[in-house]
């Protein structure tokens, strides 16, 4: 929810400064200074706020610091609603750069971003991403992040159900799912018509708008909400396949947003056979799946339905991976040894894939296996139980 600045010293002024959400913030476990808290950033922001400390450049390093994880929100014992104190507060701190900004105007221009796939696509299969990640050092780190892509999609508004039709549902695409991982949409609709659902897929629908109120342009990221408002019919569940969308539709729309694994798990299943999978699975937990979606149990219990799958929670699922959106662009140092911890866990058992429910995680995780030339897949959940299903990565 969006907040004035009269509401935002209230809500400010509503924690307590018990200190129960320190434990749960990654940017304090790694710093160990109050003001990279949930509780220091609230009390630099009241402060501000109301005049007492200037908004600064060291007043800017704490809040743009901030991963909006909202572990804090879980451990708050007065439910501060914390996530929406920052949203406001970065309106006031944050100046993107560059890149930033690029990123942020690509995210409402769905050509463009399908370009830019396909381009990137070409330097992948050709090996010249490879080539100019050797001849240029300092770009190999960005390259590094891109994950091995697949064809984007031609998509029709409607995708009607391939047996018995059990109801209708919509699907939001996403702008950096749509563009980079087209495949796991694929799925979902391959998953959800052979369930019985009409896929609806409004024209008319854009990003999230979590990109741009990422960078405080709160404008943007409204606009981008009232048209997904208009896009999208009320009466039918509206699904997501990356947490961090879901997370932006739930605060800043009144649609009835669901996870796609939470749809899933409550679909009839008894005429569905799927294949044996004898590999091991490691769960992970996108924040935003856990935090604002609560809904991290039901990809568990998805996955579970494979048969000889071996589904296991990754441990430190309670720690950001450092992705977070474009955080992982403009707080590297901290992203990195943040995804550093999670590799560490990763090489204490031995995986065949990493499912994840976030595109923002699947890319940061993605790009610690592959520089750690780990054997390891990252794939959706939906997509894991779509090729189970009979998915062969082709959609009319």
């Amino acid at each position: 929810m969006a907040l004035s600045i009269q509401e935002t010293i209230q809500e400010a002024d509503r924690c307590v400064a018990c200190g129960l959400c320190l434990p749960h913030c990654p940017t304090y476990f790694k710093t160990g200074s109050e003001a990279d808290s949930p509780r220091g950033r609230i009390q630099l922001i009241s402060a501000v706020a109301k005049g007492i400390i200037p908004n600064n450049a060291r007043f800017k390093d704490h809040i743009n610091g901030c991963l909006s994880c909202r572990n804090c929100e879980t451990a708050c014992p007065n439910g501060v609603s914390y996530g929406a104190i920052v949203d406001t507060t970065r309106e006031i701190t944050h100046q993107p750069s560059t890149l930033l900004r690029l990123l942020g105007w690509l995210a409402n221009q769905p050509k463009w971003l399908a370009f830019c796939s396909a381009l990137l696509r070409f330097g992948q299969t050709s090996g010249l991403l490879n080539l100019v990640s050797k001849v240029n050092s300092g770009l190999e780190k960005w390259i590094a992040l891109i994950p091995e892509l697949t064809p984007t999609q031609s998509w029709q508004s409607l995708y009607p159900a391939r047996h018995t039709k059990r109801g209708d549902v919509s699907l939001f695409l996403g702008c950096i799912t749509c563009a980079f991982d087209a495949e796991t949409l694929r799925a979902s609709v391959y998953v959800l018509t052979e369930l019985g659902y009409d896929v609806h897929i409004p024209k008319t629908q854009t990003c999230c708008g979590g990109i741009a109120r990422q960078q405080g342009d709160t404008t943007t990221a409204d606009t981008c909400s009232r048209a997904n408002q208009l896009a999208f019919e009320t009466e039918w569940p509206v699904v997501t396949v990356a947490s961090g969308c879901g997370a932006g539709l739930k605060d800043y729309t009144e649609l009835p947003v669901q996870d796609i694994s939470e749809f899933l798990i409550d679909c009839d299943w008894a005429n569905v056979k799927l294949s044996p999978l004898d590999q091991h699975i490691a769960l992970h937990e996108p924040c935003t799946l856990r935090n604002v979606m609560k809904a991290a149990k039901p990809v568990g219990n998805l996955l579970a339905k494979i048969p000889q799958a071996r589904v296991t929670p990754m441990k430190g699922n309670q720690q950001c991976c450092g992705g977070a959106g474009s955080y992982m662009l403009h707080q590297q140092e901290m992203a990195g040894a943040l995804l550093a911890d999670k590799m560490k866990l990763l090489y204490q058992e031995t995986f065949d894939v990493v499912a994840t429910s976030n595109i923002g995680c699947a890319i940061q995780l993605g790009s610690g296996v592959r520089q750690a030339h780990m054997p390891l897949k990252i794939m959706h959940p939906v997509t894991i139980i779509a090729k189970q299903m009979g998915f062969q990565s082709e959609l009319d």
